[in-house]
């Protein structure tokens, strides 16, 4: 099957990415609750109260993003005012020069625990995905203009189009974890983890310079654009740009000339890729009330075959005049058109490449009262995703009077701009919770969690 427009691309990419660099890729409200198996996504060295089996697939669910220029009010303001992405001027006043968003989904498929001696052993089967994007406001400008909107003049405008970039990442993982103490102070643990590449694909469009001739603005209407009012206007173009994608039983489809033309997307899903990861953690009790841990998530890579990978580049210049024949391809008011950019097929390029997973350094410290079931906490996390490394401190207070009852707050105020907070809830085998509590604040960031966990095996008992 061939689908030619770019928006149904990324609509069709989003379904098999599970509906879907989000920076929340763990729940960190949960981090403190000892009663929970859900930390240990978060250090391996960590151990519950008790093992532990999750309900398959919406037994540990997690789905995040966050962008450092939209907020929770403004996507609700645009989608309110239904009017024309590109025309919308609350968004367009929003933008900075460089607007990223990250986005994350997680699911483990299959996932228990269980106390074995001294060790505590776990296994999942997992589905991961990672997207980044990196616009710049001066694509918005050029979009707003082609569709007529704020021209006030003729002539030729300039714009500067470059620094554009989206990464996608969506890979299965099957880990095998182990901790185990070594004093009646320290424990350390691993997760050794094998990864099955479904999907990558990305765009970067390094330069795009346009140099495009506006119509006579005395003899059009600028609220009524048509598309025969751009006949005759020149259009001149410098670009350097380049599409990678690797999935078995699609990628980028061409016309006669090699040209991008759609998405070849046969219907199955299979493996375009393998890699291998370990996440290592350690948590050390300074103090009989005093406990502090460290981790290093997702440390490794994946292979792409080159079977499955196709590319497209350019690097040209060249002037058109605008006509019936060639205005949907330059002045398309599809933002997602990747016809404007002349890509065609580099086949000595599609090569197999490795792409390493988004990393995360952890470090946090607890501090506990009334026999270790109130516990206040701190923790610093940097995740290392595309197109910039997402830093966020994360201050906790969490209660834990039963394995099966636990309660926790957070406030995490950096990717949130200090508006909202976390909030999380053990309340027998279900578990809810979010770090950006959405209450009226204009939040940078959103995230939710879902799990279903049922106990496993004896209780965690004090020889261990």
């Amino acid at each position: 099957m061939k689908i030619v427009n770019c928006k149904r691309i990324c609509l069709i990419a989003g379904l098999i990415y599970g509906g879907m660099n989000i920076h929340a890729q763990y729940l960190r409200t949960s981090y403190f609750m000892e009663g929970t198996s859900y930390r240990l996504q978060m250090n391996p060295g960590l151990q519950p109260t008790r093992g532990y089996f999750n309900f398959p697939v919406i037994g540990s669910l997690n789905v995040a993003a966050s962008s450092n220029v939209l907020g929770t009010n403004d996507i609700i303001d645009i989608l309110d005012s239904k009017e024309d992405l590109f025309t919308n001027d609350k968004l367009y006043n929003r933008l900075k020069p460089d607007n990223r968003l990250n986005v994350n989904f997680n699911t483990d498929i299959l996932s228990f625990g269980w106390y074995k001696g001294k060790g505590f052993w776990s296994v999942n089967v997992g589905l991961r995905t990672d997207i980044g994007a990196s616009l710049t406001k001066s694509m918005f400008e050029y979009m707003r203009n082609i569709d007529g909107f704020n021209i006030e003049e003729g002539g030729v405008h300039s714009y500067e189009l470059g620094n554009q970039r989206v990464n996608i990442n969506a890979y299965a993982e099957v880990g095998l974890g182990y901790s185990r103490p070594i004093t009646d102070r320290l424990t350390i643990g691993g997760r050794v983890k094998a990864l099955l590449g479904v999907a990558h694909a990305e765009m970067e469009v390094e330069r795009f310079d346009v140099d495009l001739e506006m119509p006579d603005m005395a003899n059009v209407d600028p609220e009524n654009l048509r598309p025969e009012d751009w006949y005759g206007s020149q259009y001149a173009y410098n670009v350097k740009a380049n599409v990678t994608t690797s999935f078995s039983g699609g990628g980028l489809g061409f016309n006669e000339n090699q040209q991008i033309d759609g998405f070849d997307f046969d219907g199955g899903i299979g493996i375009a890729g393998l890699g291998f990861g370990v996440d290592l953690g350690a948590s050390y009790k300074l103090l009989d009330n005093l406990t502090l841990s460290a981790a290093v998530l997702d440390l490794g890579f994946i292979n792409w075959k080159k079977s499955e990978t196709t590319v497209a580049s350019v690097e040209k210049s060249a002037q058109e005049t605008i006509d019936e024949n060639n205005y949907n391809q330059f002045l398309s008011s599809d933002f997602l058109n990747l016809e404007r950019f002349n890509l065609t097929q580099d086949e000595e390029a599609a090569a197999s490449y490795k792409t390493r997973l988004s990393s995360t350094v952890l470090v946090a410290g607890e501090y506990t009262f009334f026999n270790n079931k109130l516990g206040v906490g701190a923790m610093y996390s940097a995740r290392f995703v595309e197109p910039k490394t997402l830093n966020e401190l994360t201050l906790s207070l969490a209660y834990r009077p039963k394995n099966w009852f636990n309660i926790a707050a957070s406030y995490s105020p950096v990717q949130a701009n200090g508006k909202s907070f976390g909030v999380a809830l053990k309340l027998g085998p279900l578990f809810v919770g979010t770090d950006y509590m959405y209450l009226g604040g204009n939040s940078n960031s959103v995230n939710g969690f879902i799990g279903i966990s049922f106990p496993l095996g004896k209780k965690k008992t004090e020889s261990i």
